[in-house]
């Protein structure tokens, strides 16, 4: 392809985020090793001010993402952000020391001993979010950055908490998937911002609701919710919500107070799919999601996004998702569950959700991993 566009280096640094935070490690580390070489030099340029941003990690072994992908990718040998783990803390002490150990970082006794070592902190596990409310509420009361897992927590009093916690002490949130954080969900949400959606129905890979159901709640969030667009009600069916097939149905209201309604299956459909359908385009228009085929590119386009947003967000950027749209996209999953769980099938007003009722946290097609979990509640109740 002949691309006769003309654009400086300096213009795409300044334009792309993902890019710009690549640089941002690149000129930092640039500007140290001018510096340590000609330490005498009174350059005209000024060494770049930017700091590494230094990262506490929680929850770090058992199903956890920092486990699987995000430690490699922040302190790998190949780092792909302006970010650094310090700090480590697990409720298993041996596997934080082990983490530690592999990722030449500090582990930590208790999970609030990070504070003041810190800049920021990523909650990486599944098991930990019916306990979210309590582990990460030291670091949102110090307005500390905060990256959640998903699916956060497992109740609507937890959320809100955790929420209200983070907008009272100005703490910058983000509660990501992969799945919401890419070029092809940036693309629908031009799209759905430029038209008035009418459906829509969409597909996602899940072994199970909490874990993998919430990569697709989570894309149609972005793309369609954010723009506008909110959540009125959720009804699950499935025989199971820890496998699948599933299918949600979600009622939306849009701009103009409209109703419309779109789908959502999960079960064996790959990576992820989006069929909008809109005014002007009746038989709707497909975004599809895949993983790159080489390890590099499923890296950069699929798993590090979302740590870059973080990054930005750490560093001053806006969130990519308000803290009430945060809110709203958890409840969307716990009305989810209700409607599973409580309601056979029914659909459930977000306004609907008891306070208190909680989700099931032990996933049934994982017994091994259960201990994990009965050590969290044996600490925090």
């Amino acid at each position: 392809m002949n691309d006769k566009t003309q654009v400086s280096r300096r213009r795409f640094l300044r334009d792309t985020p993902a890019a710009a935070a690549v640089a941002a490690t690149t000129a930092a580390t640039t500007a140290a090793t001018t510096a340590a070489a000609a330490p005498g030099d009174t350059a005209q340029t000024p060494a770049d001010p930017r700091k590494t941003l230094r990262v506490g990690v929680l929850n770090i072994s058992v199903y956890s993402h920092l486990a699987a992908h995000w430690a490699r990718l922040i302190n790998g040998s190949m780092s792909y952000t302006g970010m650094r783990i310090t700090h480590c803390w697990d409720i298993n002490s041996d596997a934080a020391q082990d983490f530690a150990q592999g990722n030449r970082c500090t582990s930590v006794e208790n999970f609030d001993d990070m504070l003041g070592k810190v800049d920021a902190v990523i909650d990486g596990g599944y098991y930990n979010h019916a306990f979210n409310h309590l582990l990460m509420a030291p670091y949102l009361k110090a307005g500390l950055p905060c990256l959640v897992n998903r699916p956060f927590a497992n109740s609507l009093k937890k959320t809100r908490s955790l929420v209200e916690l983070a907008r009272k002490h100005k703490a910058p949130l983000l509660v990501p998937s992969a799945l919401g954080h890419n070029q092809v969900v940036s693309e629908a949400r031009r799209f759905v911002d430029s038209e008035r959606v009418t459906g829509y129905h969409a597909t996602a890979g899940a072994e199970d609701y909490p874990t993998h159901g919430t990569h697709g709640l989570y894309f149609l969030c972005r793309a369609i919710t954010d723009a506008g667009n909110p959540i009125v009600s959720v009804a699950f069916r499935g025989t199971d919500w820890h496998k699948p097939p599933a299918v949600l149905t979600l009622e939306h209201r849009d701009p103009m107070g409209r109703t419309f309604y779109g789908t959502l299956h999960s079960g064996q459909f790959g990576v992820g799919m989006l069929q909008i359908h809109t005014e002007s385009h009746s038989n709707g228009r497909p975004f599809t999601l895949t993983l790159g085929a080489d390890p590099l590119y499923r890296d950069t386009g699929f798993w590090i996004p979302g740590l870059w947003a973080f990054q930005q967000i750490a560093t001053g950027a806006p969130m990519p998702q308000t803290y009430d749209q945060i809110l709203m996209k958890q409840q969307a999953y716990l009305a989810g569950f209700y409607s599973h769980l409580v309601k056979n099938g029914d659909p459930v007003r977000l306004d609907e959700i008891p306070a208190d009722w909680e989700t099931p946290v032990k996933l049934p097609q994982r017994p091994g991993e259960h201990a994990y979990f009965d050590l969290l509640r044996k600490k925090f109740g």
